[in-house]
């Protein structure tokens, strides 16, 4: 079985954020089978089960602030009883990346995201897969906070659709065959309006 979580901050105040990229993927993937979510009060978090390619697949969203989501996917791993370094995905915004640029890895570090910093802190490891949907550049006019609680502007909203689509396709490539196919599938793609 394979585990994939979105990062975000909770509630409607942050849904469609730059920081909710992560949540926001797992949403748009969902959505287009057809299922919804089931909040889990005991591992933090919201899930969904399906399956890509004879692969079972859970797919959740941390029901905690992003710098606390380490508590979340360590709850998830240990009720799943998945290998990190095997079957956790991690999805993540990047403001080092711009807008149209996807990065996977199979491991790393947490690059300066609190979230990450979070999920490797509570799982005491690097080992494990991460997604980085590109965010930027930043606004010089706009402090790093305020840029990522941020919405998307409507003029992005099409672009998006393709960079969720790109995802997706990536996030079957790693449950169905590996890491490193899914990284020779994304990480040359840059994705334009």
């Amino acid at each position: 079985m394979k585990l994939i979580v979105g990062l975000g901050n909770p509630g409607a105040k942050y849904a469609g954020t730059r920081h909710n990229a992560g949540r926001w993927l797992i949403e748009y993937a969902a959505s287009h089978q057809g299922i919804s979510f089931t909040k889990k009060k005991s591992l933090l978090a919201s899930i969904v089960s399906l399956e890509w390619e004879d692969q079972p697949v859970v797919l959740a969203y941390p029901e905690t602030w992003m710098n606390q989501s380490g508590d979340a996917v360590k709850a998830l791993v240990q009720h799943f009883e998945v290998d990190p370094k095997k079957d956790l995905l991690v999805i993540v915004d990047d403001l080092a990346l711009p807008l149209g640029r996807i990065r996977f890895r199979a491991s790393g570090s947490d690059g300066g995201h609190n979230g990450l910093k979070s999920v490797q802190a509570a799982l005491q490891t690097e080992g494990y897969a991460r997604l980085r949907i590109g965010i930027g550049p930043l606004n010089p006019m706009l402090s790093y906070e305020e840029f990522v609680l941020e919405r998307f502007k409507t003029s992005q909203q099409k672009l998006l659709k393709k960079i969720f689509q790109e995802c997706l396709s990536a996030c079957k490539i790693w449950a169905g065959q590996s890491s490193q196919a899914a990284m020779n599938a994304v990480n040359s793609v840059f994705i334009e309006g």
